[in-house]
């Protein structure tokens, strides 16, 4: 994913930076090490039973929630605030809304007006566009079947599972109880930059076509979006950044364009003017 337009107002890092960011997740290791093995090893978590196992997923969606809240702090920072905006985002989410009832937390979804072309789903629901990626896309449905991919991950807590895969659990803990401002954005940073696995971005396909399905939008437009995000500007650094983070765009596009094909429903338009919408966004040419 994109890193070389920042989402929220970040500096460049630095040495002194790294090292400070360092030392602080070293001492939230420690401090954090403690309170989980507190957590687990506690008698009246586990029946009295010290030392019993337990599912690190449970503890990790409890957390979610706790995040939550330091990541739309974050994330509102840039995001456009603009009914015009807003408005439409809302009425494709509300599309949605109903195929999309297992997410453990309602979804916020915000738009960053900035040429980075992406798409993020962040702990706790909350879901980034970047106008970039949005400047590409030929249709609503286009942006639904986006939308629908990631709320997927956003089911499947794949956000968390990545920080738990890049910082362990017992930072994410500590982090979660925290109120480093500055921290969290870093953090935030690191889990953009560092993407989720193929069988993750999968899941989501799959997870993203039903949801289509089921709100009357054909799942090939997850198919048509991938293709438009590949085909403007292919030599695009922007580009090349969302291709080297979104593996396998030709094995997704045919999986997409199959499923569509067996789909039995009927496709009902969203009543928007993308091309208004579209015209919006200052940032992009």
């Amino acid at each position: 994913m994109p890193l070389n337009v920042p989402i929220y107002r970040l500096r460049v890092f630095d040495v002194r930076i790294l090292r400070e960011l360092a030392l602080l997740i070293v001492l939230f290791a420690v401090v954090g090490g403690g309170v989980y093995a507190a957590w687990r090893f506690w008698p009246s978590h586990h029946g009295g039973k010290p030392g019993a196992s337990h599912d690190d997923t449970a503890l990790l969606v409890g957390t979610e929630g706790r995040l939550r809240e330091l990541v739309r702090k974050e994330v509102i920072l840039d995001a456009v605030s603009d009914a015009s905006v807003t408005e439409v985002v809302r009425k494709i989410q509300g599309r949605l809304q109903i195929a999309t009832a297992k997410v453990p937390y309602p979804i916020e979804i915000y738009v960053v007006d900035s040429p980075t072309i992406n798409a993020v789903c962040l702990p706790g629901g909350i879901i980034v566009v970047y106008s970039g990626l949005m400047r590409r896309l030929e249709a609503p449905e286009e942006l639904a079947a986006i939308l629908a991919h990631e709320s997927a991950h956003a089911i499947h807590h794949d956000s968390m599972h990545a920080l738990e895969r890049e910082l362990g659990i017992a930072a994410i803990l500590t982090l979660a109880g925290g109120r480093s401002d500055a921290l969290t954005t870093r953090l935030l940073r690191r889990l953009i930059g560092s993407g989720f696995s193929r069988q993750q971005e999968s899941d989501a396909d799959h997870e993203a076509e039903r949801v289509l399905g089921a709100s009357d939008i054909d799942p090939g437009m997850l198919a048509e979006a991938l293709r438009h995000i590949r085909q403007v500007d292919s030599d695009d650094h922007a580009v090349l950044q969302y291709l080297s983070t979104h593996p396998d765009i030709d094995t997704r596009i045919k999986t997409s364009e199959a499923i569509s094909a067996a789909w039995k429903g009927k496709a009902r338009p969203l009543e928007v003017d993308w091309k208004q919408f579209r015209a919006q966004f200052r940032m992009l040419k």
